[in-house]
């Protein structure tokens, strides 16, 4: 990250509720983001930095999450999605298309027995801010202790009673336990045996929502959409929450930008209700869909579609969250390109490398919008001056024809491209792009040279045909020596007593476009184009 905004951490944070996991989780990412920026010498990262690890141990001390505490101390192995599954520079390789960050599992009680003769490793970046509290671990532990044998004992005597209520209930406050403690995974277990219990519609809606929530704290996109689809084949009855879909369409919209799938997540995020606002902060904030949404519907939609999902449509009454994105729509709609991209890049850009969900997918979605923006600002004319484009762009000469030329090539990142049609004078330095009719043209001159050697080739088969049938009429025969007269008959006698069914099994050799035997000695009368059936077209 070349430098960091002015950044209100406070303002920031509280979009989130305080005692979840993503406020945890992003406090912690911020922390470490800040901090690499300290070591780049930018100004104010420093203490922006030891301002997130104050609220994360904060909040990490207030629940008795001693599990995390140690995972950021380095004293135990990481059991859940840690910082570094998030930070490119600290754990880039596992970062895929699917989003799946990198899990390990290590047993709580050995990790909770050795933590006390680990050295804790001065290399962890908290070490720099915090000091290493060994009474916070010992007596969070007992505490943690005790309240699990309690809830324990509760959950002994409901499946005792075999009653369905107290069970269910059990089972939710170990998972609550278990979540406030640091432990999701267990605490998507306990939530998951809960489901059984459920006995109405507002049971199983309640259970969805939380183990919706564990598997985005976890990472578990496979969860996430096994869960939701579970949720939507079920009878609930009447759902108390009438935003209730709305959330799981936020969710899954997460899952889907997690896996690369950016158009089918812009589609969710647009389509999610206005209503819903902060309901869901356990997950993301009204700001985040406002940002996700319009965003992503940038960088993926057509114009017309853009337009009625997010510029036009309901949508819009989220923009007011994000004025910098809302500016940046108003130019691209406006076909002002430079200005979108010069937002995008020098405004927008930083704040997005700190989202935890955004960070991982900034480049190829700036690129996205990079290409497209091109492709539209070069729709109107038939040669553009690359010069001009490149100060339209922010670029020079060299970097928008090495973009320019990937895009007619390859096409960009989205798969936009600029089309066959398009060609790149490099004496001239312009971008020029055939006309309709000498596309037209073209087109038409490749079919009569299809046409040209199909029929050559037609010719030849049946030449050749004739000519090995009247080979085998006359007994004429190819061979490597002398036969005897005797040898010489039988052989004619048998070829020519099994002429019509040798003439059947003659099969003329396939026609292909890519025939080169035809001479230059052929004449084809052609049109005025004059059409050579030895050229070569990509057909």
């Amino acid at each position: 990250m070349a430098s960091l905004p002015a950044f209100d951490l406070q303002t920031y944070i509280s979009r989130y509720d305080p005692p979840s996991e993503t406020r945890l989780q992003r406090l912690l990412f911020l922390a470490h983001q800040f901090h690499s920026s300290s070591n780049n010498s930018e100004h104010g990262s420093d203490s922006l930095a030891s301002q997130a690890f104050d609220m994360a141990v904060q909040r990490m001390k207030e629940s008795g999450n001693h599990r995390r505490y140690l995972e950021e101390f380095g004293a135990v192995e990481a059991t859940c999605p840690s910082v570094e599954d998030h930070h490119p520079e600290l754990n880039s390789a596992n970062i895929s298309s699917s989003g799946s960050p990198h899990r390990s599992r290590s047993d709580s009680h050995s990790s909770s027995h050795h933590h006390a003769n680990h050295s804790h490793p001065s290399s962890q970046p908290i070490h720099a801010y915090q000091t290493y509290d060994p009474s916070f671990p010992a007596l969070s532990k007992l505490t943690s202790q005790s309240r699990l044998e309690t809830l324990d004992a509760r959950l002994g005597t409901a499946m005792s009673h075999v009653n369905k209520e107290s069970i269910r209930m059990a089972l939710l406050a170990l998972g609550e336990f278990h979540r406030g403690r640091g432990d999701l995974r267990e605490a998507w277990r306990k939530v998951l045996k809960s489901r059984d219990y459920c006995v109405n519609g507002h049971q199983h809606w309640n259970v969805c929502l939380l183990m919706v929530e564990l598997s985005v704290d976890l990472r578990e996109w496979s969860n996430v959409r096994d869960t939701i689809a579970r949720a939507e084949h079920t009878v609930m009855g009447e759902i108390d929450d009438p935003l209730f879909h709305h959330k799981l369409r936020a969710a899954n919209a997460l899952a889907n930008l997690a896996e690369g799938k950016y158009l089918e997540s812009a589609k969710l995020f647009t389509s999610v209700s206005i209503d819903l606002t902060n309901q869901f902060n356990s997950v993301i904030s009204a700001e985040d869909l406002a940002m996700y949404g319009s965003l992503l519907g940038l960088a993926t939609m057509d114009r017309g579609a853009l337009h009625a999902s997010v510029i036009d449509g309901p949508f819009k009454g989220r923009l007011e969250l994000v004025p910098a994105m809302k500016e940046a729509l108003r130019h691209y709609s406006l076909a002002e390109y430079g200005q979108c991209i010069s937002i995008l890049q020098n405004t927008i850009q930083r704040d997005l490398l700190l989202d935890i969900h955004l960070h991982a997918h900034v480049p190829s979605l700036l690129d996205m919008i990079r290409d497209r923006c091109i492709v539209q600002y070069f729709q109107p004319y038939s040669s553009v001056s690359l010069e001009k484009m490149g100060k339209v762009f922010g670029y020079n000469v060299m970097d928008i024809e090495a973009v320019v030329a990937k895009l007619i090539s390859n096409g960009g990142v989205g798969g936009t491209t600029l089309g066959e049609g398009a060609r790149i004078n490099a004496l001239d330095k312009t971008l020029s792009v055939e006309s309709q009719s000498t596309v037209e043209r073209k087109a038409r001159r490749r079919a009569r040279v299809r046409a040209a050697k199909m029929g050559l080739h037609f010719v030849r088969n049946a030449e050749g045909i004739i000519s090995r049938v009247g080979c085998l009429e006359n007994g004429i025969m190819i061979g490597s020596g002398f036969k005897s007269a005797r040898a010489s008959t039988r052989a004619r006698n048998r070829d020519v007593a099994g002429q019509q069914e040798t003439s059947d099994r003659i099969v003329p050799e396939p026609f292909s476009d890519d025939d080169e035997s035809v001479s230059d000695g052929d004449d084809m009368e052609m049109d005025n184009d004059e059409a050579n059936p030895n050229d070569d077209f990509d057909l």
